[in-house]
Parts: structure tokens; C-alpha cells; sequence
């Protein structure tokens, strides 16, 4: 006899399976599908094109070398330094050979403002070295559309040790000159002094101002990412100028200058002159006047002082001048 299969079975058999899902992917719903109209993204395509296209024309014109005078000096602008090379002042001296102006070893300080790096400690230690306001020394700093800046001339060489001793990204310093006077305030009216571009401004120091100036050399260096100076080349020779020799005898020019400077006290006079001559050649032999300066303190001079009394003063014919006596 044939079993009837069961109710559980046949509602299994027959039971509908649930239909699979179907994927769907995410770029493809229809939410975010966004219809744009084709000209736009063509436009688009073409403006990048043209972008492209521009920077090689570009790049192949500058290759060619269209624009390599300007690219040159763009490069030479923050490669290239032109320094100054100082050459030697010549010396005046008296009919004996004693020297009476001559030119000593000194630095000059200079700094490139873009590449200093420095503390405001070490700001301050170089401002105290230099003798120089901080603020003042930040004024020159703070431009740095400036390649080359000068900080101090004529800088004693012990006080420009101390300096490269800080080793101050750029900070750098050369060899300059300073003009010494080793009689000082004896000789001062004759001799003159310069400034601090060694030029002459006064007394001898001016009126023989081109044989004894020196005509200064410079030279054209290139620094690399270090800031080293890889490569230099001359633009100019420096030429040390011609040396001086005076009909004045120091020894006569000491001796007036002692004894205007007596008279003047003891009298107390404004001031006072002596010139003494050669009358066989008509040498001035000395010319002293007081009261005088010292043309090596720079700066420190009174008005009073600089005037060249025995040359500038006039004196009525007949007024009573007493001869010194400096024997």
C-alpha cells in the first residue's frame, strides 16, 4: 500500500523560494546620476589643453634662450657679489722720512639682510661690538630688497675677530684701511684728515687728494647654497696711491706747536699761530696753530678747533705780533 507523503513535506517541496536580490552599483543610482550637457566638459577639456600647451611653448622659448640676459641677472641676483677691494692710501711724511699720515690694517663689516640668521642676544652682542643702536643695526637688517649693506668701516681688526668669532650667517667682513696720524693734534692743521671713504677733506689730505688716493679694486664672486664664496673673478686691480713728502721738518713743527700752545694758555688768548719759513727757499718749514684736534679721534672735534688760523685769519699791517721763541 502506497504511503500519501505528509503535509510537511509537500509544503516544503512546494513552498515558492524567495527571489535574490539583485545588485545594483552605487555609481549607478539613479539619485546621483547628474546629466550635464557635453559642451561643457569638451570646454573644459580644450581649456586644459590650451594650459598645457602654453607652459611647453613657454618652457621651449626659455630654452632657446628668448629671455637668458633677464634669467641671468635674476640668478646673478641672489648668486652673485660685488665686493669692494680696498687698496693702501699713500703716506706723507716730512723732509726727514718721519711719517705724518699713513694707512693701518682694518675690516669693514657688511651684511646680505636675506641671509642673515641671528638671535636677538647675538643682534645685540654685534650691535655692542660695532658700537652701533640695536635699533639702528635692525633698520639695516629689515631691508631685504638689499643684497649688500655696509654695518662699520675702518673697524679695529681685535673688534672684527670677536665678530667672526660669533659666525653669523650673512655676516661677512673685508679687508679695508684706516688713516692713522701719529703726531696728532701737532701736525693736524697741515696734514689735514679723510673721511671714511679715505678721501681727503682737509690740510694736505685735500689739496693732494689725487696722487695720494688709492684707486680701490673689485672683485665678482659667486656664493653657493651654503653661502661659500665658490668662485671669484677680478673687474678691477686695485692700485695703491702715491707716497708724499712734505718740505716740513716735524722736529721745527713740534717745537712751534709747543710754544703757540704756552703763549695761548698764559695769555689766555682764543688762539694762536706760528708759521715758520725757510727765507733762502721759502720752505714753510712748520705751521702750528692752537688750539688744534686730534684727526685720529673721528667725530670728536670742536668747530673751533678745525679752523686753519694761519691761513684763514687776517691780521691789520702794524699789529703788535710777538715773535715765540722756540729755540
Amino acid at each position: 500500500m502506497k504511503q500519501s507523503p505528509s503535509l510537511r513535506s509537500v509544503l516544503a517541496v512546494r513552498a515558492p523560494r524567495p527571489a535574490r536580490a539583485e545588485r545594483v552599483a552605487f555609481h549607478a543610482n539613479p539619485l546621483l546620476t547628474v546629466k550635464l550637457p557635453a559642451w561643457r566638459s569638451r570646454l573644459l577639456l580644450m581649456l586644459l589643453f590650451c594650459a598645457f600647451a602654453a607652459l611647453a611653448l613657454r618652457a621651449a622659448w626659455l630654452q632657446a634662450g628668448g629671455s637668458t640676459s633677464f634669467l641671468q641677472r635674476q640668478g646673478e641676483v641672489r648668486y652673485v657679489r660685488t665686493l669692494d677691494v680696498p687698496a693702501t692710501r699713500g703716506r706723507i711724511t716730512d723732509r726727514n722720512g718721519v711719517v705724518l699720515a699713513a694707512s693701518l690694517p682694518a675690516r669693514a663689516i657688511w651684511a646680505s639682510p636675506e641671509d642673515v640668521q641671528a638671535s636677538s642676544a647675538q643682534l645685540a652682542q654685534l650691535a655692542r661690538l660695532l658700537d652701533l643702536p640695536l635699533a639702528e643695526l635692525k633698520r639695516r637688517l629689515a631691508d631685504d630688497d638689499r643684497r649688500f649693506v655696509y654695518l662699520a668701516r675702518q673697524v679695529e681688526p681685535g673688534v672684527a675677530q670677536k665678530i667672526a668669532e660669533m659666525k653669523l650667517a650673512g655676516i661677512g667682513q673685508h679687508q679695508s684701511f684706516r688713516r692713522h696720524y701719529p703726531e696728532g693734534p701737532i701736525a693736524a692743521h697741515v696734514v689735514g684728515f679723510t673721511n671714511v671713504e679715505d678721501r681727503g677733506q682737509e690740510g694736505v689730505e685735500l689739496a693732494f687728494d689725487g696722487e695720494l688716493a688709492a684707486r680701490h679694486g673689485r672683485r665678482r664672486v659667486i656664493k653657493d647654497n651654503l653661502h661659500r664664496y665658490v668662485e671669484d673673478d677680478w673687474l678691477q686691480l686695485p692700485v695703491d696711491g702715491s707716497d708724499l713728502a712734505l718740505a716740513l721738518d716735524n722736529r721745527i713743527q713740534y717745537l712751534a706747536y709747543a710754544a703757540v700752545r704756552d703763549a695761548v694758555q698764559a695769555q689766555q688768548a682764543r688762539g694762536g699761530s706760528a708759521i715758520v719759513l725757510d727765507v733762502r727757499s721759502g720752505e714753510v718749514l712748520a705751521l702750528a696753530n692752537f688750539p688744534s684736534f686730534d684727526p685720529n679721534e673721528r667725530g670728536r672735534w670742536p668747530a673751533e678747533a678745525l679752523r686753519n688760523r694761519a691761513l684763514t685769519d687776517t691780521f691789520e699791517p702794524g699789529s703788535t705780533l710777538k715773535p715765540l721763541s722756540i729755540a
